[in-house]
């Protein structure tokens, strides 16, 4: 799992905030309380948890689920509290958590989206930044949920230029003065009504801080069009739902566009942890691996290989796969970055486009390419001569190079496995089931349903099989 680079600034945000993770029906002042559907919610609550972790390298355990805003509040103990709907969404790194570290030193008492319906004020329930000493000094109180009674609440001082997207304010400031309304109440009413009147300003998200920001408004449109189009993103069909168009676009190009597969792995920075301490005695028959840095070769050397033993090389990348095509063909495990130069061009050439090598700081210099081979072969290579041994028997062995994408295809997938897999075999899965690319376009039984298809596989063609990498998880903290 590849995380954002904590420079600070997220652990700034960390070391400020606790999060937590609410589900919370939908509220609208004219159409009332939304009814839940369990499905759609555990996909929306998912995202939510995922992006979270993913933008400010949060320990999954450390967002957990509370079910009221009040709740939220008493689960942790630091200055301040990002309470976030099923649904919401944070994408971003340093700039992120610069902003996000702004939005922390203008909370006096609340931050969100300030909503004037029906006369009065509330919250959105997308979201809510909650300053925990600021609402212990006001004797906690609670924050109002959707009700249609008769309340006295504050009033809050107007002006023309106070105002976002030319109907809710960007603040809120007491007045002192009250006002008694019979109205349909949302979420945090009493609690901007506290605020006001002790003196404490409300503020709507910042501008800075709407950029890193977006919402799933699910229940504002039809739910089963919008649960079908979130399970699977890559194929969801052209929509009318101009929210729903939106987040299908972010998450289609959230990091990369699902249909640009042009990326190569030259280098694989994972651990050796994942690779058991044990060795087939007469080794390995079948080798399903990645195109993926030399993790394959490592795995190889560790658990063992014979000379009949067959590899097949699968990845979504058609220039990973040429280039690893080229490496089994033509490299004689020497001078890794200069065979790297001249191999490139040829690799884009071959595909018909520039694909993008990553690390790209890395790949640019030979130098450090160099440096980088020797660190990802130092791990189970103890020296060049058992490296250059290795590599010459790895290259003779039957090789097989298979252009797949595993989420996308999973019939293809299975079809490779059912094609190749004999005897003892193992297969490199990497984190792909839980990759953001994973995470942001499959809903849960989606991956999941495509890693039974690898299991089930495998087990009716094998004698044994070990699955490297990890299974799909549910991205929602228990």
């Amino acid at each position: 799992m590849v995380f954002y680079v904590d420079h600070g600034a997220q652990r700034t945000v960390r070391a400020r905030t606790d999060f937590c993770l609410v589900n919370l029906p939908t509220f609208d002042a004219y159409s009332g309380v939304a009814i839940p559907n369990l499905s759609l919610d555990t996909r929306l609550a998912e995202l939510t948890t995922f992006f979270t972790v993913f933008s400010f390298n949060l320990p999954i355990a450390e967002m957990p689920f509370a079910g009221s805003i009040e709740s939220a509040l008493e689960k942790g103990n630091k200055d301040f509290c990002l309470i976030q709907n099923c649904g919401h969404t944070f994408y971003g790194g340093d700039e992120l958590s610069v902003d996000f570290n702004a939005a922390l030193d203008a909370c006096d008492f609340m931050t969100g989206h300030i909503m004037d319906r029906a006369g009065y004020f509330y919250m959105h329930d997308q979201c809510l930044l909650v300053n925990r000493r600021a609402w212990e000094r006001l004797g906690k109180p609670p924050f109002g949920n959707p009700v249609k009674s008769r309340q006295t609440v504050a009033l809050p001082e107007r002006s023309p230029e106070n105002v976002h997207d030319n109907y809710t304010p960007l603040w809120l400031k007491p007045t002192g003065r009250e006002l008694t309304l019979e109205v349909p109440f949302g979420y945090g009413w009493n609690g901007i009504s506290e605020g006001l009147k002790h003196g404490l300003t409300i503020n709507n998200w910042s501008e800075s801080m709407r950029r890193f920001k977006r919402h799933c408004y699910a229940y504002y449109g039809d739910i089963m069009t919008w649960s079908a189009a979130l399970s699977d993103v890559t194929t969801a069909p052209e929509t009318d739902d101009k929210m729903l168009k939106m987040m299908l676009d972010f998450l289609r190009n959230t990091p990369n566009r699902f249909d640009a597969p042009d990326w190569v792995f030259v280098f694989n920075s994972e651990s050796d942890i994942d690779i058991p301490l044990l060795r087939y005695r007469k080794g390995l028959d079948t080798a399903f691996v990645l195109a993926s840095g030399f993790k394959a070769n490592r795995i190889l050397e560790t658990t063992g290989f014979h000379d009949a033993t067959k590899v097949v090389v699968y990845d979504y990348s058609k220039p990973a796969l040429a280039l690893k095509r080229l490496m089994v063909q033509e490299w004689d495990g020497r001078d890794y970055a200069a065979f790297f130069a001249q191999a490139r061009p040829r690799v884009d050439a071959a595909c018909g486009a520039k694909a993008t090598y990553v690390p790209e700081a890395v790949t640019k210099d030979a130098a450090a390419t160099t440096r980088e081979f020797h660190r990802e072969m130092g791990t189970v290579f103890r020296s060049n001569d058992q490296w250059l041994a290795h590599w010459q028997r790895y290259r003779q062995l039957p090789h097989t190079f298979v252009h797949v994408d595993v989420l996308r295809q999973p019939a293809e997938m299975a079809a490779m496995l059912e094609a190749h897999a004999t005897g003892h075999a193992v297969i490199w899965i990497s984190d792909m089931f839980n990759s953001p690319n994973a995470v942001g376009k499959f809903a849960f039984d989606r991956r999941k349903d495509a890693y039974s298809g690898i299991t089930r596989a495998l087990a009716a063609r094998t004698e044994s099989s070990l699955i490297i990498g990890n299974e799909p998880r549910l991205w929602i903290a228990g």
